[in-house]
């Protein structure tokens, strides 16, 4: 199996090294050794303990950075990798290549759903390993491959969205406790609405699932007028373009 260094330990790490330990010869770095070999011995992989925070690299070698963008200036890496992939907030491809000596370099943005294996995760970087990222990327979900220059946007959209989905979530549920509904009844109702749903947008356009449950001046037509008259489409807009500025 192929060399793959995974550089961190928290839940996007475990996650990805979950759906990549039958395809890769996983090693484990970063800073806390106790929490390394926790790591590594929950998922059976193999630490490596770093002498004065220096990662070793050889052109064999391909690795994976999963740390906060503040702690990759806390590294020093020696040598030359095959290729890096990064999952960094807002660390460009330049800033990797400045910090990095590497033949190729991969940007990827998975989000929270990839502890389900539900991640979408935005994609750039050298087209040499575009199908090997899509091999990793996929592990967690599905992937999609963009320009460097929309991954703002892709980042506001897949990423800060969930946050959003649960107010929406959340301001159902509390409807229904409002109005009278035991509050874990209006939960279940809610989980399974979402779960469904997502299934149904797989494969139908929104605006027609909205249809379908749209008689004339019924109850359907009557909520949806009353979003429109709050705004919400706009709302999501105003806060799809805030995130994107501050990714």
């Amino acid at each position: 199996m192929k060399p793959l260094i995974i550089l961190g330990y928290g839940k996007m790490a475990k996650a990805l090294a979950q759906g990549l330990k039958s395809q890769y010869n996983i090693v484990v770095c970063g800073r806390n050794h106790a929490k390394i070999q926790t790591f590594c011995d929950e998922l059976s992989l193999t630490p490596l303990f770093l002498e004065n925070s220096t990662i070793p690299l050889t052109q064999n070698d391909e690795i994976l950075l999963c740390v906060k963008p503040y702690a990759l200036t806390s590294f020093v890496f020696k040598g030359k990798a095959k290729c890096v992939y990064s999952i960094l907030n807002a660390v460009s491809l330049e800033t990797l290549k400045q910090t990095i000596e590497s033949e190729n370099y991969i940007r990827a943005m998975p989000n929270i759903c990839a502890s389900v294996g539900q991640s979408i995760t935005s994609l750039c970087g050298d087209l040499a390993f575009k199908e090997e990222s899509f091999t990793i990327f996929d592990s967690i979900g599905k992937s999609v491959w963009l320009e460097e220059k929309d991954f703002a946007l892709a980042t506001a959209l897949g990423g800060c969205a969930p946050a959003f989905l649960a107010l929406v979530a959340e301001s159902l549920i509390d409807s229904g406790v409002t109005y009278g509904l035991k509050r874990e009844d209006s939960t279940q109702i809610v989980r399974t609405l979402f779960s469904g749903f997502a299934k149904l947008l797989e494969q139908n356009h929104p605006t027609l699932l909205k249809e379908s449950v749209m008689s004339p001046g019924g109850s359907t037509a009557q909520g949806v007028a009353t979003l429109e008259k709050y705004a919400i489409k706009n709302a999501f807009l105003e806060a799809i373009l805030t995130s994107k500025n501050f990714a």
